[in-house]
């Protein structure tokens, strides 16, 4: 069996003859029919019932065709992998963003280029603080997506846009919106959790006083403050509907602005190189 005589069967099926298939794939029809019965005898069952005008799959011929599209295709992205190993082009590519990224705008600007390199495997996930950027130390990450929260002299930086984080609580909380260290330990400091492996974690504007409740992800952050168990700063992003419709208030608490704003960034380990797909996305910011 060979790839020239699987082309071959696969042709006859698609086009439905044998005249057509040689056609299609410019060959002889005496060339495509004993390429046909050198399978036949290779595989000892008939692929096609004759009996017909058209040549007809078989049962087995059927199962046959099915598995020869699949490896067909596989050959086929193996050869164009191979190809873009030979020019260099990144056979996995690892994105991190930060948690507090809007995901739909920049999943928008991105996905150009991960079309781009269909067999490329490309994976994106999402950390928090210190998180991020231990995935890049730690080479399991090409780019990061975030704060410059973490970043050293090694790393190597584009500002893409920014976040405002919003201090909110729901309403009637609180006496008012200016609140004292010692009013606002009243109720818990609702606070995302570093997801970085390493013993030391970062956290950003904790009160020293006062009660904490850590969680995963901003979106439970969110409920936990919209239930009036908790305070804390969010991206407006996440709760740009419920402060437009008064369902959390900002608040500035001693020490903590009721808003603030950091810069967001593409970020990347200098001591790399950039590939191909990597060097795509920081043009493109």
């Amino acid at each position: 069996m060979t790839q020239e005589q699987l082309k071959m069967f696969i042709a006859v099926v698609e086009q439905g003859s044998f005249r057509g298939a040689a056609k299609a794939i410019f060959k002889t029809q005496p060339t495509i029919s004993n390429a046909i019965k050198k399978l036949e005898e290779e595989f000892g069952f008939p692929l096609f019932d004759r009996d017909s005008y058209r040549p007809s799959l078989t049962q087995q011929g059927r199962a046959f065709y099915q598995q020869t599209k699949r490896v067909m295709q596989s050959l086929e992205q193996l050869s164009v992998m191979g190809h873009q190993l030979g020019a260099g082009i990144e056979p996995k590519f690892t994105v991190v963003i930060s948690g507090i990224v809007e995901l739909g705008p920049l999943l928008k600007q991105i996905r150009p280029i991960v079309l781009s390199f269909p067999n490329t495997d490309f994976s994106i996930s999402t950390e928090l603080l210190s998180g991020v950027m231990e995935r890049i130390d730690d080479n399991e990450a090409d780019l990061a997506f975030a704060t410059l929260f973490g970043v050293k002299s090694k790393h190597e930086w584009k500002k893409t846009g920014q976040v405002e984080l919003v201090n909110v609580v729901a309403p009637g909380v609180f006496p008012g919106d200016d609140i004292s260290q010692l009013e606002a330990a009243q109720l818990p400091q609702i606070v995302v959790r570093d997801t970085g492996r390493s013993a030391k974690k970062g956290n950003i504007n904790l009160l020293e006083v006062g009660r904490r409740w850590f969680v995963n992800d901003y979106h439970t952050k969110k409920e936990l403050t919209l239930a009036g168990l908790g305070w804390g700063r969010i991206p407006r992003h996440f709760i740009k509907n419920e402060l437009e419709q008064g369902l959390l208030l900002p608040i500035s608490v001693e020490g903590i602005e009721a808003f603030s704003s950091f810069d967001l960034c593409i970020i990347r380990n200098r001591e790399r190189s950039l590939g191909p797909i990597a060097g795509r996305f920081w043009d493109l910011f």
